[in-house]
């Protein structure tokens, strides 16, 4: 029998810290409205120019100061107290209207679905003529790590090893334990997806056993952040590894926001003349 076609999915940091759906309701008593900018500078100067002991405070503490500190030129914006636990639930957090267009419809959940149920029923049989395999990369930090110093300091503690923020999310994180047979879990600590990761001895031992090549193989891509990330691993394997065909699913990526979105779109698609295409293209091209 002739070698089956070879689609490797690779998701990016598809975890609770970064993309949870958020679900919290408005109080009636939220009545001072402020800025989306003026709450973000708030927020850089409450977690970025306090001591380590606070640094590592949560949202809650971070409102608590927030009232006591928005001056009076602030009141006027568009964000009460509610909705700045959706916008800032967490630092590393896609903001409210990212969360809402990737969730929207529990789309993001049904497409997770529909994949892995169609590379289950695809590789188990022998006549399907196509093999999936998926790779999830995993931020997993570290505080003690000395090395893991500046991102934490830039972003603020998230994705660390063990805890509820670094697990994906559901149903991407059971689903995964339920098929460990095409699922593989890559944990990384720095931006780039291959530095210090087995990545690329993953990537090269999946082409190899199925008998296919960099020309061959096509390579799905979706999570977050877009035009960190995401950009990154998509420069990574196209450029530094030479794969030709990489697809991204520009429908499952998101910024921190919206803007941050497309411009890493427009970077991907423009600098680096990658496959951005949109959810149902996606399914078209890897039969989901």
């Amino acid at each position: 029998m002739e070698n089956k076609i070879l689609n490797i999915i690779i998701t990016c940091s598809v975890q609770n810290d970064f993309i949870e759906q958020l679900d919290i309701h408005p109080a009636p008593e939220d009545n001072l409205k402020l800025g989306y900018e003026q709450v973000s500078n708030k927020w850089m100067e409450y977690f970025l120019n306090q001591n380590r002991e606070t640094s590592e405070a949560n949202v809650n503490q971070f409102i608590s100061w927030l009232k006591l500190n928005a001056s009076n030129e602030m009141i006027g914006g568009s964000l009460s107290y509610h909705h700045i636990l959706e916008y800032f639930r967490h630092r590393v957090h896609i903001d409210y209207d990212e969360t809402r267009r990737l969730w929207e419809g529990d789309r993001v959940s049904q497409f997770i679905k529909d994949l892995m149920n169609k590379a289950s029923e695809s590789n188990s049989s022998e006549t399907s003529g196509v093999e999936y395999q998926c790779i999830h990369l995993r931020d997993w930090h570290d505080q003690t790590d000395e090395s893991q110093k500046g991102e934490m300091d830039l972003f603020g503690p998230h994705c660390i090893k063990g805890t509820y923020g670094a697990k994906f999310i559901s149903p991407l994180n059971e689903l995964i334990q339920e098929h460990h047979d095409f699922n593989v879990i890559i944990n990384s600590n720095s931006l780039s997806s291959f530095d210090e990761t087995d990545l690329e001895s993953v990537i090269e031992t999946i082409i190899r056993n199925a008998g296919s090549s960099h020309k061959e193989v096509k390579i799905g891509v979706f999570g977050v952040i877009t035009n960190v990330k995401v950009f990154l691993l998509t420069f990574e394997l196209m450029v530094i590894h030479k794969f030709k065909n990489v697809y991204v699913c520009g429908d499952f990526c998101a910024g921190f926001d919206k803007q941050g979105h497309d411009t890493g779109i427009n970077s991907m698609r423009n600098i680096l003349a990658a496959n951005i295409v949109d959810q149902n293209r996606f399914r078209e091209i890897f039969n989901i």
